[in-house]
């Protein structure tokens, strides 16, 4: 069926628009002004979203002033000097930002709740949260998908999306979700999907033929496009079964920082290239300063005696070229007046304590542990490690607290979806986080310790311990309480058993004296 994008908030009409500003979102448009690497763009324009995707995977944009003649086999020395730290700067905070459980409105136990648990392990949620996380961080914006209930399936599904073919329109007064649009390439089937989400509405496109997204580049819509109306389905409880993770100010965390990576790439390929040159030093012959008519007869007077009309030296075309050979049969014959020059290292150390330095501001920008960068860091004062460790977590808890509300309305639509209006109520739905921080055994250990008595078990078992909800509630319960009962009824008999020996030795002790 065709598709009509003329009348406003019609289905047409937000495939049109969610795809034109996805498109511009991946290659780094706003209106007419468009991104560009030397600078001509607006500051208010975003980078590309497939740049970033470059940096994060390590493979940022390569000098654009390498010369002709040198395009090709330089670039492959070229591709050497990068490092990638865009991806530290976003593993180094998704690391500490693990759930482990929820707590909804349903549970009876403060430990999570065991419906949520298996929803969780159905859709290996721990691996999607991580996936979404990091593609936050990175990105700026990721999404969740929540697919109802099927024939095949009992359970809701929850898929982890990524900005490059995800896109979300927000009522700006309430901030509520309006629409939402998924556009990817279907490498199998050879043609290109598009599914919109509306409330309580989903509806399918797709498109074939030679203007694919892959062939042309263009994400977004065109006059191929055709309604699969066969695909269509609704949504229970008129939602947008899209949901849009934001990290803070919708930017990735390196985005602002891309300037700076530039520069550390283009010194660390400066100190790899001069260490690279100087493993061939170059060599040079003087020779006596004399005038050169002199050297020409000279020449022309030991060829004509045959000393060594082989020699270039001493020929008298006196090309010097190919006398230098390098090789372990090679002799050099030389002048007796000849001195050989040959090139001295460059120190390059002041290059790389310059690396070094900008590795260090780039940390303390990001907020980032400087010994996760800089190993050698690790030797720094305890008050300065300290300092950096707090800023870190409250860096990490404040990435927690902007994504907290987006994993209620996830873990909300999916129990809607499977019939759960109790366990629905995204109010009372609460994230269960991993620590932030870990700490050695003894340290725990002397803190259970001191608070045996003041705090519940519970309590000392998930925040002084750390031990997951799960644990606590499926194993310390019932099948650690067994073991504990056992071991002490065994320590009871084995104390009892040696008391009996001990005595019955003494009285034949006794006895014998």
């Amino acid at each position: 069926m065709p598709i009509d994008v003329e009348v406003r908030n019609s289905p047409g009409w937000w495939f049109n628009t969610l795809a034109t500003q996805l498109h511009d979102r991946r290659v780094g448009r706003d209106g007419r002004r468009r991104w560009n690497r030397a600078g001509v763009a607006s500051s208010k324009v975003r980078p590309p979203l497939l740049l970033l995707d470059d940096y994060l995977r390590g493979d940022p944009p390569l000098h654009d002033d390498i010369h002709a003649g040198w395009a090709e086999p330089f670039r492959r020395y070229v591709r050497m000097g990068r490092l990638n730290i865009a991806g530290l700067a976003v593993s180094s905070p998704a690391t500490r930002m693990g759930i482990r459980d929820f707590r909804t409105a349903a549970a009876d136990d403060e430990l999570g709740d065991v419906e949520a648990r298996r929803l969780m392990r159905r859709n290996k949620l721990k691996v999607k949260i991580r996936e979404i996380h990091e593609t936050c961080l990175a990105l700026g914006d990721a999404y969740a998908i929540v697919i109802p209930p099927d024939g095949g399936r009992s359970h809701a599904l929850i898929t982890a999306e990524s900005p490059l073919e995800c896109i979300t329109a927000e009522d700006p007064q309430t901030g509520e979700t309006l629409a939402g649009l998924k556009l990817f390439r279907d490498e199998t089937n050879d043609c290109d999907w598009a599914y919109l989400f509306l409330p309580g509405r989903l509806l399918v496109a797709r498109l074939d033929g030679a203007t694919s997204l892959r062939r042309t580049g263009m994400w977004r819509f065109s006059k191929g496009w055709e309604w699969v109306d066969a695909k269509a389905d609704t949504v229970p409880g008129g939602r947008v079964a899209m949901v849009r993770f934001r990290n803070k100010d919708g930017v990735g965390e390196f985005e602002r920082h891309l300037d700076s990576l530039d520069r550390m790439n283009d010194k660390l390929f400066n100190e790899w290239w001069i260490s690279k040159i100087q493993a061939f030093r170059q060599r040079a012959v003087k020779l006596p300063d004399e005038d050169s008519d002199d050297l020409l007869e000279d020449a022309e007077a030991t060829a004509d005696a045959g000393i060594d009309d082989e020699n270039p030296l001493y020929s008298a075309d006196a090309d010097l070229s190919g006398i230098f050979t390098s090789a372990p049969d090679a002799m050099w014959r030389l002048p007796k007046d000849a001195e050989i020059w040959e090139s001295q290292n460059v120190d390059v150390t002041p290059l790389v304590n310059s690396i070094k330095t900008e590795l260090e501001h780039f940390a303390a920008a990001l907020a980032i542990p400087l010994y996760s960068i800089t190993p050698d860091s690790a030797d720094g004062s305890a008050e300065g490690a300290t300092a950096m460790r707090e800023e870190h977590v409250n860096k990490v808890q404040d990435r927690r607290d902007r994504t907290e509300g987006s994993w209620a309305e996830t873990l909300a639509m999916a129990f809607l979806f499977q019939g759960d209006t109790e366990r629905a109520d995204v109010s009372q739905i609460e994230c269960l986080w991993a620590p932030i921080e870990r700490f050695s055994l003894g340290e725990m250990s002397q803190a259970a310790s001191q608070l045996a008595g003041i705090l519940p078990r519970e309590a000392i078992w998930t925040d002084i311990l750390q031990y997951s909800p799960a644990d606590v509630q499926e194993r310390l319960r019932d099948q650690w309480a067994a073991q504990q009962a056992t071991d002490l009824l065994y320590a009871a008999t084995s104390a009892t058993s040696t008391g009996a020996t001990g005595a019955g030795s003494g009285t034949q002790g006794a006895g014998g004296a």
